[in-house]
C-alpha cells in the first residue's frame, strides 16, 4: 500500500491531503476479508466548503483508495492538522494487517 499524507498552508488554514494506492492483491484481500472503516478526527477542522451540513467522521479504505485526488480536510492550525495526519496514517498502516 502506498500512503501519501501531506499538508500545505492555505489562506483558510492548514490543508491535509490523504491519498492511498492499493495493489491488485491488496484490493482483493480487502474485499475478501472486509473493508476497513477509517475514523477522521474533527478536532480543529474548518467547516467544509462543499456545503455539507455534517462533516464526515469516517471513510472506507476502498473509497479512499478509489479517490484519485484523495481526501482533503482543512484545519485551523498546524497542531490539529498534524494530529489528524498522524491518526489517519496510523490507521492506514495497520488497516490491512487487521483484516
Amino acid at each position: 500500500m502506498e500512503i501519501d499524507v501531506s499538508s500545505q498552508q492555505a489562506p483558510e488554514g492548514v490543508v491535509v491531503r490523504v491519498k492511498v494506492r492499493l495493489s491488485g492483491r491488496e484490493t482483493s484481500r480487502l474485499f475478501v476479508t472486509g473493508d476497513t472503516l477509517l475514523q477522521l478526527p474533527l478536532d480543529g477542522a474548518v467547516p467544509d466548503t462543499d456545503g455539507s451540513p455534517v462533516p464526515r467522521t469516517s471513510i472506507f479504505l476502498s473509497e479512499l483508495a478509489g479517490r484519485r485526488d484523495g481526501l482533503t480536510r482543512t484545519f485551523a492550525d498546524a497542531a490539529h492538522a498534524e494530529t489528524f495526519a498522524a491518526a489517519v496514517r496510523a490507521q492506514l498502516e495497520t488497516a490491512l494487517e487487521a483484516s
